[in-house]
């Protein structure tokens, strides 16, 4: 589907019929996640475990079980739906929920809460919140005050629910994920790399950080002379006086 919708080929994918940009598109966000966690879920199982361990910080989920994408849950019977729902054989659980920009404040703690606590809800104990994208700052401040907030709102519902909170920006998961893929030299994950790049691309969003003037590296250059094979000889030719006036000029044409 990424490759049809890069190449304009919308019929079915909902975005028919409209010059906006993807950004702009309802349906964006899904897009993104989608076309970045189904990628993902494709790596071999050592990759895939390397990438979560570097992703959070030497956690060991193991190999990939079961990906499920918008599953329906629910809380006194209203619908929470978080983006996606990883599940390794032991049945723990890391529940994603992405948002469409990078420092831009989406992330809500009573939203999050409610993930949990559904995730309580459908039997899933100890589970792993990964926030990606939707914080205008990702500095551990915020990170912080973002956790306080949610076990804040569990505890006023009387919920003494274990949990464990990562947040990180769509970049994180990106360079993460390159960083994985550099210590495997098959092709196949190569393209798979490329591909998310495309969906990142289309996106708007960047997927390396930036790079300021004064943090470039000095390169030192250097040059070979090469031996002249034919040597240009300059020669100067004196101009000689025509002695212009203002009365008379000369003209192909005659006199003026």
């Amino acid at each position: 589907m990424l490759s049809a919708i890069l190449h304009g080929k919308k019929t079915g994918s909902g975005l028919a019929g409209t010059r906006l940009k993807i950004g702009e598109t309802q349906g964006a966000e899904d897009i993104l996640t989608s076309s970045v966690f189904e990628r993902i879920a494709y790596l071999p199982d050592e990759v895939f475990n390397r990438f979560i361990q570097n992703l959070l910080n030497g956690y060991d989920f193991g190999h990939l079980y079961e990906i499920e994408f918008w599953p329906y849950w629910e809380i006194n019977n209203a619908k929470i739906e978080p983006d996606v729902v990883l599940f390794n054989q032991m049945q723990q659980t890391i529940i994603v929920e992405a948002k469409r920009y990078d420092n831009t404040q989406q992330q809500y703690a009573y939203q999050l809460a409610n993930e949990i606590q559904a995730a309580y809800n459908n039997e899933i104990n100890d589970p792993i919140l990964l926030t990606v994208g939707g914080m205008y700052e990702y500095s551990a401040k915020n990170k912080k005050q973002l956790k306080k907030q949610i076990d804040d709102i569990l505890q006023a519902r009387n919920l003494e629910i274990t949990y464990q909170l990562y947040i990180k920006s769509w970049q994180d998961i990106y360079l993460t994920l390159e960083r994985t893929i550099k210590e495997d030299k098959a092709q196949s994950l190569q393209r798979l790399l490329s591909d998310i790049r495309e969906a990142y691309n289309w996106h708007d969003i960047r997927y390396k950080p930036y790079q300021w003037l004064n943090e470039l590296k000095e390169q030192k250059i250097t040059y070979t002379e090469y031996p002249q094979l034919i040597k240009q000889k300059n020669t100067w030719v004196q101009l000689k006086p025509i002695n212009l006036t203002h009365e008379k000029f000369p003209s192909f044409l005659g006199e003026c």
